[in-house]
């Protein structure tokens, strides 16, 4: 294997392993979350590194060699954009649910306790974090919708190529299909091309044969009896 495989094979595995971490994400506690999170921070930036180093890589090959590496770069770029776009929906929403339990540890037990201007602080201030909370929400859902629209493209992209594909696949068939029938008609020419030389060779033979003959002196039979009963015909008339 060589080392441009190596490292696409390494940065497959890492991204495996990124996005297996991301989908177990809301499975986790709050504080196995924030761990989870910060892995995979750490590993998105290692991911990022080892892109840039499979990048130089690639430049440093030959153009031919490099083609098949530079199309895997592009899909190695789309998946880790994807799935850092996905960690940074995660981001936001643990944050946002992380101020929501802030706000309710913060809340106080009794309001009734409470002067009138601390009332009307404390109001001003969970309204200020449900207008900041409802901007996170509003942002996470911006990025979601972006998330979704890349995920939409990519299908569309992978769509378009498997329907090339189709496309390779059914002209490869015709010409398969196209070059047969040459072959057929091929055969029956070189067939035809036989037979007749074939033909041209017995004729061929029949001529030399009778030039053979013709040099030995050797004569047809019919010919031969002709000539003796022109010979007895005139013995006869000359005894008359």
């Amino acid at each position: 294997m060589s080392e441009l495989e190596e490292f696409e094979s390494t940065l497959n595995s890492e991204l495996d392993k990124l996005q297996k971490e991301i989908d177990t994400l809301s499975k986790k506690e709050y504080n196995q979350r924030n761990q989870a999170i910060k892995r995979c921070t750490d590993k998105i930036k290692s991911i990022a590194t080892l892109i840039e180093s499979f990048e130089l890589e690639i430049g440093n090959v030959d153009r031919n060699q490099a083609q098949r590496f530079i199309d895997s770069l592009k899909a190695i770029n789309q998946r880790y954009g994807r799935l850092k776009n996905e960690l940074e929906f995660k981001k936001n929403e643990n944050s946002t649910q992380e101020n929501l339990f802030k706000e309710k540890q913060q809340r106080p037990a009794d309001l009734s306790q409470m002067t009138a201007q601390q009332a009307i602080d404390e109001g001003d201030q969970t309204q200020a974090k449900a207008m900041n909370a409802l901007a996170n929400i509003i942002t996470t859902v911006d990025k979601g919708n972006e998330l979704a629209d890349q995920i939409s493209a990519e299908l569309d992209k992978q769509i378009s190529q498997l329907d090339r594909m189709y496309d390779t696949v059914k002209d490869t068939q015709t010409t398969l299909k196209r070059t047969a029938k040459y072959i057929k008609y091929f055969a029956r020419q070189v067939y035809t091309d036989k037979l007749l030389m074939c033909l041209m060779g017995a004729i061929f033979l029949a001529i030399l044969t009778l030039v053979i003959l013709s040099a030995l002196g050797i004569k047809p039979t019919g010919g031969s009896t002709s000539k003796g009963t022109t010979t007895v015909v005139s013995n006869s008339t000359a005894t008359r």
